[in-house]
Protein backbone atom coordinates (compact mmCIF):
# COMPACT_ATOMS: atom_id res chain seq x y z
CA UNK A 1 0.00 0.00 0.00
CA UNK A 2 1.07 3.23 -1.12
CA UNK A 3 1.72 6.41 1.06
CA UNK A 4 0.69 9.92 -0.07
CA UNK A 5 1.04 13.41 0.96
CA UNK A 6 -0.28 16.45 -0.38
CA UNK A 7 0.68 20.28 0.43
CA UNK A 8 -2.35 22.84 -0.31
CA UNK A 9 -2.62 26.12 -0.21
CA UNK A 10 -0.68 29.22 -1.48
CA UNK A 11 2.95 30.82 -2.31
CA UNK A 12 4.09 29.36 1.11
CA UNK A 13 3.65 25.28 0.44
CA UNK A 14 4.42 26.36 -3.40
CA UNK A 15 7.62 27.38 -1.72
CA UNK A 16 7.85 30.88 -2.98
CA UNK A 17 11.44 32.65 -2.76
CA UNK A 18 13.19 29.90 -2.37
CA UNK A 19 14.89 29.44 -5.46
CA UNK A 20 16.35 25.25 -5.30
CA UNK A 21 15.33 24.98 -1.87
CA UNK A 22 13.11 22.70 -0.59
CA UNK A 23 9.18 23.71 0.39
CA UNK A 24 8.43 22.25 4.13
CA UNK A 25 6.34 19.69 2.24
CA UNK A 26 9.26 17.82 0.23
CA UNK A 27 10.79 17.39 3.92
CA UNK A 28 8.47 16.19 5.11
CA UNK A 29 8.22 13.85 1.80
CA UNK A 30 11.79 12.66 2.80
CA UNK A 31 11.95 12.44 6.66
CA UNK A 32 8.51 10.29 6.81
CA UNK A 33 9.19 8.48 3.81
CA UNK A 34 6.09 9.25 2.00
CA UNK A 35 5.90 6.73 -1.40
CA UNK A 36 4.41 9.82 -3.60
CA UNK A 37 4.03 13.21 -3.08
CA UNK A 38 1.76 16.20 -4.35
CA UNK A 39 2.60 19.80 -4.33
CA UNK A 40 -0.77 22.14 -4.80
CA UNK A 41 0.76 25.02 -3.36
CA UNK A 42 0.16 28.25 -5.70
CA UNK A 43 0.88 31.88 -5.18
CA UNK A 44 -2.11 34.04 -3.88
CA UNK A 45 -4.42 31.27 -3.61
CA UNK A 46 -7.21 31.82 -1.03
CA UNK A 47 -8.57 29.01 1.67
CA UNK A 48 -11.36 28.37 -0.59
CA UNK A 49 -9.04 27.59 -3.43
CA UNK A 50 -8.18 24.31 -1.38
CA UNK A 51 -11.53 23.05 -2.33
CA UNK A 52 -10.80 22.52 -6.31
CA UNK A 53 -6.93 21.30 -5.43
CA UNK A 54 -8.48 18.82 -3.15
CA UNK A 55 -10.98 17.83 -5.85
CA UNK A 56 -8.41 18.43 -8.32
CA UNK A 57 -6.52 15.44 -6.58
CA UNK A 58 -9.33 13.17 -6.23
CA UNK A 59 -10.16 13.24 -9.75
CA UNK A 60 -6.64 12.63 -11.19
CA UNK A 61 -4.70 10.74 -8.48
CA UNK A 62 -6.73 9.42 -5.67
CA UNK A 63 -6.79 5.95 -5.62
CA UNK A 64 -8.75 3.72 -2.32
CA UNK A 65 -5.58 1.34 -1.83
CA UNK A 66 -3.51 4.31 -1.31
CA UNK A 67 -2.93 6.20 2.55
CA UNK A 68 -3.08 9.27 2.16
CA UNK A 69 -2.44 12.34 4.62
CA UNK A 70 -3.05 16.29 3.21
CA UNK A 71 -1.40 19.12 5.29
CA UNK A 72 -3.72 22.27 4.49
CA UNK A 73 -2.37 25.68 4.40
CA UNK A 74 -4.46 28.16 6.10
CA UNK A 75 -3.85 31.97 4.57
CA UNK A 76 -5.30 35.56 4.99
CA UNK A 77 -9.13 35.08 5.45
CA UNK A 78 -9.83 38.10 3.20
CA UNK A 79 -8.45 36.66 0.25
CA UNK A 80 -11.44 34.60 -1.62
CA UNK A 81 -11.98 32.26 -5.17
CA UNK A 82 -14.85 34.44 -5.41
CA UNK A 83 -12.93 36.87 -6.96
CA UNK A 84 -9.91 36.94 -9.50
CA UNK A 85 -6.81 36.86 -7.53
CA UNK A 86 -5.34 39.56 -9.94
CA UNK A 87 -8.70 41.52 -9.62
CA UNK A 88 -8.17 44.94 -7.48
CA UNK A 89 -11.03 46.44 -5.82
CA UNK A 90 -8.99 49.86 -6.03
CA UNK A 91 -12.00 52.30 -6.82
CA UNK A 92 -9.56 55.03 -7.17
CA UNK A 93 -7.29 53.28 -9.76
CA UNK A 94 -6.33 54.80 -13.03
CA UNK A 95 -8.00 52.08 -15.43
CA UNK A 96 -11.53 52.80 -12.84
CA UNK A 97 -11.28 56.76 -13.71
CA UNK A 98 -13.89 56.51 -16.38
CA UNK A 99 -16.35 54.93 -13.95
CA UNK A 100 -19.40 56.36 -13.18
CA UNK A 101 -20.04 57.28 -9.47
CA UNK A 102 -22.65 54.47 -8.40
CA UNK A 103 -20.10 52.04 -10.46
CA UNK A 104 -17.29 52.69 -7.77
CA UNK A 105 -19.99 52.97 -4.66
CA UNK A 106 -21.19 49.40 -5.62
CA UNK A 107 -17.80 48.45 -5.38
CA UNK A 108 -16.44 49.90 -2.04
CA UNK A 109 -20.10 48.26 -0.89
CA UNK A 110 -19.29 45.30 -1.76
CA UNK A 111 -16.24 45.16 -0.68
CA UNK A 112 -17.07 46.20 2.87
CA UNK A 113 -19.93 44.08 3.09
CA UNK A 114 -18.10 40.74 1.93
CA UNK A 115 -14.85 41.45 4.30
CA UNK A 116 -16.60 41.81 7.90
CA UNK A 117 -15.42 39.50 10.54
CA UNK A 118 -18.66 37.66 10.54
CA UNK A 119 -18.51 36.74 6.63
CA UNK A 120 -14.60 35.48 6.80
CA UNK A 121 -15.36 33.55 9.71
CA UNK A 122 -18.31 31.74 7.97
CA UNK A 123 -16.32 30.95 5.01
CA UNK A 124 -13.52 30.02 6.79
CA UNK A 125 -15.20 27.47 8.62
CA UNK A 126 -17.59 26.36 5.84
CA UNK A 127 -14.24 25.96 3.67
CA UNK A 128 -12.32 24.09 6.29
CA UNK A 129 -15.39 22.06 7.17
CA UNK A 130 -16.21 20.65 3.48
CA UNK A 131 -12.25 19.90 3.24
CA UNK A 132 -13.11 17.53 6.21
CA UNK A 133 -16.06 15.88 5.07
CA UNK A 134 -14.59 15.63 2.00
CA UNK A 135 -11.15 14.01 3.65
CA UNK A 136 -13.23 11.95 5.26
CA UNK A 137 -15.51 10.35 2.79
CA UNK A 138 -12.10 9.48 0.78
CA UNK A 139 -10.36 8.32 3.72
CA UNK A 140 -7.66 11.09 3.73
CA UNK A 141 -6.02 12.16 6.75
CA UNK A 142 -6.04 15.52 7.21
CA UNK A 143 -4.02 18.37 9.09
CA UNK A 144 -4.72 22.04 8.96
CA UNK A 145 -2.06 25.35 10.58
CA UNK A 146 -2.39 28.82 9.92
CA UNK A 147 0.92 30.46 8.26
CA UNK A 148 0.35 34.34 9.83
CA UNK A 149 -3.06 34.85 10.18
CA UNK A 150 -4.85 34.01 13.41
CA UNK A 151 -7.89 32.36 13.54
CA UNK A 152 -9.60 32.90 16.87
CA UNK A 153 -13.15 31.81 16.07
CA UNK A 154 -14.98 29.48 14.25
CA UNK A 155 -18.55 28.22 13.93
CA UNK A 156 -19.59 24.55 15.14
CA UNK A 157 -19.22 21.68 13.17
CA UNK A 158 -15.26 22.03 12.53
CA UNK A 159 -12.95 19.41 13.90
CA UNK A 160 -10.58 21.76 15.60
CA UNK A 161 -8.16 18.84 16.49
CA UNK A 162 -7.32 18.87 13.43
CA UNK A 163 -6.62 22.32 13.34
CA UNK A 164 -2.46 23.43 15.22
CA UNK A 165 -3.42 24.68 18.13
CA UNK A 166 -7.09 25.41 17.06
CA UNK A 167 -5.71 28.48 14.59
CA UNK A 168 -4.71 30.42 18.00
CA UNK A 169 -0.91 30.32 16.81
CA UNK A 170 0.47 30.54 13.45
CA UNK A 171 3.90 29.30 11.53
CA UNK A 172 4.83 32.84 12.11
CA UNK A 173 4.21 33.25 15.84
CA UNK A 174 7.31 29.49 15.38
CA UNK A 175 9.47 32.40 13.68
CA UNK A 176 9.15 35.01 16.02
CA UNK A 177 7.48 36.80 13.36
CA UNK A 178 3.59 37.59 14.14
CA UNK A 179 3.76 41.23 12.75
CA UNK A 180 1.48 41.44 9.51
CA UNK A 181 -0.52 43.81 7.27
CA UNK A 182 -3.32 40.67 6.62
CA UNK A 183 -1.96 40.30 3.35
CA UNK A 184 1.90 39.01 4.36
CA UNK A 185 4.64 39.48 6.94
CA UNK A 186 6.13 42.73 7.91
CA UNK A 187 9.09 43.43 9.65
CA UNK A 188 11.23 40.44 8.82
CA UNK A 189 14.17 41.90 7.43
CA UNK A 190 16.41 40.83 9.82
CA UNK A 191 14.14 37.59 10.81
CA UNK A 192 16.62 34.32 10.66
CA UNK A 193 14.22 32.10 9.32
CA UNK A 194 12.75 34.62 6.55
CA UNK A 195 15.65 36.61 5.38
CA UNK A 196 16.79 37.28 2.53
CA UNK A 197 13.35 36.92 1.56
CA UNK A 198 10.62 39.14 1.45
CA UNK A 199 7.91 37.70 3.42
CA UNK A 200 8.36 34.01 2.52
CA UNK A 201 10.24 31.56 4.83
CA UNK A 202 13.64 30.92 3.67
CA UNK A 203 15.28 26.73 4.02
CA UNK A 204 15.53 27.45 7.57
CA UNK A 205 11.81 28.18 7.79
CA UNK A 206 10.80 25.45 6.03
CA UNK A 207 12.54 23.07 8.16
CA UNK A 208 11.22 24.44 10.98
CA UNK A 209 7.38 24.28 9.63
CA UNK A 210 7.99 20.35 8.46
CA UNK A 211 9.75 19.42 11.83
CA UNK A 212 6.59 20.87 13.48
CA UNK A 213 4.24 19.06 11.35
CA UNK A 214 6.24 15.75 10.87
CA UNK A 215 6.22 15.87 15.17
CA UNK A 216 2.26 16.35 14.78
CA UNK A 217 1.58 13.90 11.72
CA UNK A 218 3.67 11.17 13.64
Amino acid sequence: MKTVLLTLGDSWPEGAELGLGLPYGEILRDSLHYDQFYNYGSGGASNEDMLYQLQHYIATHHRQDHTVTAVFFLTNPARTAHVPRTLSLDTTSDERQHWPPDAKQFVRDFFLHFHTPTHEIMRSTATVTALQTWCARYHIQDYYFSGWVKYPVWLPGVDLDRIWAQGAETAADWFGASSHNGEHLIDVADNRYIKPNFAHPNQLGHQLIADRLASWIR
